[in-house]
């Protein structure tokens, strides 16, 4: 018997720190001066919740950066020249059918392709899931090593079981995007709100469809103040999960915000890792992301940009679908590991949830940042500029990307 799960979540995330362009909702009731409700309502309307030192909410949440992570580019792979703004998982989205083993076609569901329980995988080779005609054929996978993976690592690199070969995060930075800066809901220009999450609620600043490189800065002067040749700190939150990996970089104000100009100008992460909770000067967890092999600059566009893993491994309860992912950065507990069936648990508002560093979906992964350091250019000219934040998934075809206003003073 066949059994699907449908791909009932997307993963959503967004740069919190500077903060971005697109959390220009923030400002607009209900998420402005708010606390989030428990548990958090995945959409309608829609949260983005972040960790932040000032609220009052036990938590140490707040709806300060609005939508932000509602602003991404859907249906985008390194097979193709174009994202389609609705197959998050199918994969590739410029081809119309998957390649099948088993019996019959696999069907989709709600316009966001399948994932296959691994007993069919065993049974039928989840070669369901590779295509059988790519626009690409020759960008391969650069990412192979199974310390740069997050999930079905044990796969052997493009074989069939490597069933997201063409996922974005296989080829960091080759897959084509609608908007450097997002689309409001993730769409193209002039479609329709997405499925799974994958929506966003219509206000006096944005809609559905639009560009996130046509939103203003938030404020004049940009949300920091940084030194050309200093290490400067970022930090980006997760609303659900989609493994993957992620870059910085910057192209001036002025300038048209594509990829075209932020490719000229990629960061290199400088020293450690971090997970923090409850926002700045909160709780921090300090780990190497080089010395465990989850950075890469070696495969990557353009050339020699740095990028790292997303560090936060899927649960256990995931892996059914998905393959093993990899082991977290701190010891989960008991009640964390016992959860095989079920999604990240989290007991009340005022109870931690049952995962820390690990997580699935809504409920645990807005009470954390993802905290590194770049570097940047001692040679960039002093001015106004745009930081880009580019996630490449590879549980889908979704990239989120963000776009935050800063002032760069010379050297």
């Amino acid at each position: 018997m066949l059994l699907l799960f449908p791909a009932v979540v997307v993963g959503h995330g967004a740069v919190s720190h500077p903060a971005p362009r697109q959390s220009v909702d923030g400002a607009l009731a209900p998420w402005s001066g708010a606390v989030p409700p428990y548990p958090i309502p995945f959409d309608a309307p829609n949260w983005c919740a972040v960790p932040d030192a000032a609220s009052a909410d036990p938590r140490r949440l707040s709806g300060r950066n609005g939508q932000a992570c509602f602003w991404f580019n859907n249906g985008c792979d390194i097979g193709c020249d174009r994202c389609d703004g609705v197959t998050g998982q199918k994969i590739p989205c410029c081809a119309d059918r998957f390649s099948f083993n088993g019996t019959g076609d696999p069907p989709s569901w709600g316009g966001e392709g399948l994932v296959v329980d691994a007993a069919y995988v065993a049974k039928f080779n989840r070669s369901a899931l590779r295509p059988k005609f790519v626009r690409y054929p020759e960008r391969k996978a650069t990412v192979c090593d199974p310390r740069l993976r997050t999930l079905n690592v044990e796969a052997e690199c493009g074989s069939p079981a490597d069933f997201w070969y063409y996922a974005p995060w296989r080829s960091p930075g080759i897959a084509p995007l609608t908007d450097s800066c997002g689309t409001a809901g993730g769409v193209l220009p002039g479609q329709r709100a997405g499925a799974a999450g994958a929506d966003y609620v219509n206000t006096t600043n944005a809609v559905v469809g639009d560009r996130g490189s046509t939103l203003p800065p938030l404020r004049e002067g940009g949300q920091a103040l940084w030194t050309a040749g200093e290490d400067v700190e970022v930090a980006w939150v997760q609303k659900a999960w989609h493994g993957g990996g992620y870059s910085y970089r910057l192209c001036p104000a002025g300038a048209t915000l594509d990829e075209e100009c932020f490719q000229k100008t990629p960061l290199d992460f400088a020293g450690n890792s971090s997970l923090r909770w409850g926002g700045a000067g909160g709780e921090q967890l300090f780990f190497n992301s080089s010395a465990r092999g989850w950075q890469v600059s070696v495969g990557t566009t353009p050339a020699g940009s740095m990028w790292r893993k997303c560090p936060l491994p899927r649960g256990p309860w995931g892996w059914r679908r998905s393959g093993p992912s990899f082991e977290p950065v701190c010891e989960e507990s008991d009640a964390c590991k016992a959860l095989h069936d079920h999604g990240p648990v989290c007991l009340g508002p005022d109870e931690p949830c049952a995962c820390r560093c690990s997580g699935d979906g809504v409920g645990d992964l807005p009470q954390l940042e993802i905290v590194d350091k770049v570097t940047l250019p001692r040679t960039l000219p002093a001015g106004d500029y745009v930081l880009g934040w580019r996630w490449d998934c590879e549980e889908s075809t979704q990239i989120w990307t963000s776009c935050s206003d800063v002032t760069i003073k010379g050297a």
